[in-house]
Parts: C-alpha cells; sequence; structure tokens
C-alpha cells in the first residue's frame, strides 16, 4: 500500500471510529502547542452576535492532514465536522474558488472565471498581477459574505481573502488588508486574534484569513514531497496559535472556526507536454488562459475551425465548445468564458508554443486547475463550532454549499446562491434550537442574486 492508498484508508478508519485515532494523537502533541497570544485588552465579556473566523489554506489537498502531520487540524475535526473532501469548482484555481466559496455562487454565476480574463464588452484583461482590477469592483458579482454581513449590521474583517480589496456593490469588510505575501503566518493569526480584542462596536463577527505556504510548496516541489509536508505542519502551527489564542479569551466553545482550502494539487510530469502551436495557428486566437485548461477565444469567424483543429487531436486533451461544456462543470453562462474549453488530463502541462515546451516555461512539480472529478483536485472542510455536531465525519461537499454553512452559523440571511442549506443541514446540532431559528428557511432570500449592483437570476 503506498503513501496515498494508506492515507485514504486512514480517514476512512478515523469516520469509522468517530476521530477517536485523530484525538489521541492531537493530545499526544498538545505540549508542542505554540503559546497563545495574549490578550491585548480585558478578556471579551460578549460577542457581538454569532462569530465565525474562515481560514484558508491554499492548494491543502484533502488527504493532507494524514499524509503529512496536522495534529491541529485532526484535534479541530474531533472536535467539530469533517467532510471527507471539498469539491471545488471548475476550473480548480485560487480566485474563482475562493470566491465561490465565500458566496456560494459556481464561477458562471459570480464571474471570476479564473485566474486570468477578458472581458469582451468591456475589452479588459484582469489577472492576479494587474493590482488595480483586483481592486475594482466591476469584475467580482454576486455578494461575499462580509456583504451580506454588514449589509445586516454585522462588522467584518478579511485577512488577504480574494475579492476583499474590492468595494462590492460599495461595501468592503470593516477590516481588510493589502494582500502582502511577506507578512509571515504567524503575524497574520496574532492580528485576527488582536481583532476579538476590539471592543463590541469594532469587534468583527466574520474574519476570513488566508495563508499560501502549502500551494506554493505543492507547486515548486509537488504534493508529496518533504516540502510540501514541512508547509503543511506550518499551516497546523498558524491553527494551533489561533485554537489557542481562542482559549486564551475563553471564546474556543463560542467561536466556529471553519477550516478549508480552495483546491487540491497534484503531480506533474516533466514529459507530458501539449503544444498549442502544434495543433492550431496562435495568430487565430486569444490565449484568455493556458494551462491546465487553455481559454481560447477565437478571431471572427475562426470558432469552428479552431474546434476542429484541437477535437481529438491529442489524446490527453478534452476539447468543449462553450456551450457544450458538460453540465455538472457548471461552465458555460458568462460572458467571459471563451468560446473554446481545452482540458488537459491530470499530469499534463499545455504550452502555448515549441520554445516554452523545450524550455519547460510555466513547468510546476504540482499543479491544480484541472477537472473538479479528479480527487487530487478536492481540498479540506473542517468545522467546529456552537452550533455544530462534534466528532462527526460527512461525506464529500462541494464549495457552493460553505456559504450556507456559515450564513447559517452566523445567523445571517443568506443572499441568493447555488448552494443548498440542506446539504449542510446534518452538520448543525439541532435544527430547531433557538440559535438556528433565525436560519435559512426563515432568513432565505429570492432566487435573485445581484450582478454589478443589478438583480438578476440564479440560474
Amino acid at each position: 500500500m503506498d503513501r496515498r492508498t494508506s492515507s485514504r484508508h486512514a480517514f476512512g478508519t478515523l469516520a469509522i471510529v468517530g476521530f477517536g485515532a485523530a484525538l489521541l494523537l492531537a493530545l499526544a502533541c498538545a505540549g508542542s502547542r505554540p503559546s497563545p497570544d495574549a490578550p491585548s485588552a480585558a478578556l471579551p465579556t460578549s460577542l457581538p452576535g454569532p462569530t465565525l473566523i474562515l481560514v484558508s489554506f491554499d492548494g491543502y489537498r484533502w488527504d493532507y492532514p494524514e499524509l503529512h502531520a496536522a495534529p491541529e487540524l485532526l484535534r479541530l475535526a474531533a472536535a467539530g465536522v469533517r467532510a471527507e473532501r471539498l469539491i471545488p469548482s471548475f476550473p480548480t484555481k485560487t480566485f474563482p474558488n475562493h470566491y465561490t466559496l465565500v458566496t456560494g455562487l459556481y464561477p458562471e454565476h459570480h464571474g471570476i472565471i479564473a485566474n486570468s480574463m477578458w472581458d469582451p464588452e468591456w475589452q479588459a484583461a484582469f489577472s492576479l498581477s494587474a493590482r488595480n482590477e483586483v481592486r475594482n469592483p466591476r469584475w467580482w458579482e454576486g455578494e461575499p459574505l462580509w456583504v451580506t454581513a454588514e449589509r445586516q449590521g454585522r462588522r467584518t474583517a478579511a485577512f488577504f481573502w480574494p475579492g476583499s480589496e474590492a468595494p462590492i456593490g460599495g461595501v468592503r469588510p470593516s477590516r481588510w488588508k493589502v494582500f502582502d505575501s511577506s507578512i509571515p503566518g504567524a503575524a497574520r493569526v496574532s492580528e485576527t486574534l488582536a481583532w476579538l480584542d476590539l471592543p463590541a462596536s469594532e469587534r468583527p463577527s466574520f474574519i476570513a484569513s488566508y495563508f499560501e505556504d502549502v500551494d506554493n510548496a505543492g507547486h515548486d516541489y509537488g504534493p508529496e514531497s518533504p516540502e510540501t509536508g514541512k508547509a503543511v505542519v506550518a499551516v497546523d502551527g498558524y491553527l494551533g496559535q489561533l485554537l489557542a489564542g481562542l482559549e486564551a479569551r475563553g471564546l474556543e466553545d463560542r467561536v466556529t472556526v471553519v477550516v478549508t482550502s480552495d483546491h487540491g494539487m497534484t503531480a506533474m510530469d516533466q514529459n507530458k507536454a501539449i503544444v498549442l502551436e502544434d495543433l492550431i495557428d496562435l495568430d487565430s486566437v486569444r490565449i484568455v488562459d493556458l494551462s491546465p485548461v487553455a481559454m481560447l477565444e477565437p478571431k471572427a469567424g475562426r470558432e469552428e475551425a479552431v474546434y476542429r483543429a484541437l477535437h481529438g487531436a491529442h489524446a490527453a486533451l478534452t476539447v468543449y465548445r462553450k456551450e457544450e461544456v458538460p453540465e455538472r462543470l457548471h461552465f458555460r453562462d458568462h460572458r467571459r468564458i471563451p468560446k473554446v474549453i481545452a482540458c488537459a488530463d491530470p499530469g499534463w502541462t499545455i504550452y502555448a508554443t515549441r520554445a516554452s515546451a523545450a524550455n519547460h516555461i510555466g513547468f510546476a512539480r504540482g499543479m491544480h486547475g484541472f477537472d473538479n472529478h479528479s480527487t487530487d483536485m478536492h481540498g479540506i472542510l473542517v468545522a467546529r463550532g456552537p452550533t455544530l455536531r462534534a466528532g462527526l465525519a460527512m461525506p464529500a461537499l462541494e464549495n457552493v454549499h460553505v456559504y450556507e454553512l456559515m450564513t447559517r452559523a452566523l445567523g445571517l440571511a443568506p443572499a441568493p446562491n447555488d448552494g443548498d442549506p440542506a446539504a449542510v443541514a446534518g452538520w448543525f446540532r439541532d435544527a430547531d434550537s433557538a440559535a438556528l431559528r433565525a436560519g435559512p428557511a426563515a432568513l432565505r432570500a429570492p432566487a435573485t442574486a445581484t450582478v454589478s449592483g443589478a438583480p438578476s437570476p440564479v440560474r
């Protein structure tokens, strides 16, 4: 049995015994937990309504807790609920899935359809490095959770969450940060805890925080490398720091903690290359995004020629016309989705030119972005809180449902979304408890979504 098979068997064992083994491991490691951040003021005696901290470990694959060392995450799972896997939306990239987590919308409905995009109506490009566009609210459709909460009178904060730098619908979190990768993870946790020490009128009830360590290591060294294992240990330390800080404030049983990831990671093979220049005339298309999903906008009148040239041209490349993308991918309905979508099989890299392929330009030892049917693309979801059940293993869950989970835990009326409250109902202790009576059944809004300030139907 190899390490991957062993890790998957380990999760099944945890489910059967109710995370007992995980709890024993966590207790055994308790002595190595970091010292808690001391409260910066008197311990809070009250919270501004239900409070939830959302933590994202970018690129954290679903089997990493067993494959690598993650005692703090396992301890959290033993005291809360863990999904076997979290199924990301397509494409399995960072910005689309972080925004899905906080809106409950598929990328075709919230507009962030990739990390790099072209809007044909505006004749404008979006990329992670185009900071003015990242902060421009016109790209970000739907309603993220911090906007939902702020509009219902709650304070919120975000530490680097994609979308939080833009005034979406004219609203930003009460506290937010411009992304700066040089800020260490421990410092991010310390400031998150300091936000809980603010006066009640300023204290956020929803905090979103982001950590990129695991994703960076997975790309550079591969998902099963020792370096990725070290990154998993590092972010587990950040989680331990957060949990210790909550305990020091007497908040461990009063604050909901949700730990998740945007996608997983798969190992790549440098010899597995698909070269577009060998298949089509590159002058006939705009390459909106390249690998592992090539999003191609053919020039006028060239759509069918480009599709026919690519379709069936390579055994590891699946090609769709936009209108024929499988319904399960939810990737047809936005104008930013180009007319031709070419998906590489896991392990394969798409290059534009022969020269870039020969020099392995853009190659990474680990990659994501592939079809979300691949379990290597699946992430984690673990939650503990006063309204949630304890020691429970749940089946795999699509990430569009996480927004419903969080709005219910916070007692907020959810904005229109693609999630289903029934998908997360089993995570809660008692659907009829006083804490949940103002939950989704009573508060759910009509099936319309705010898109660029105007209501439109959710399809």
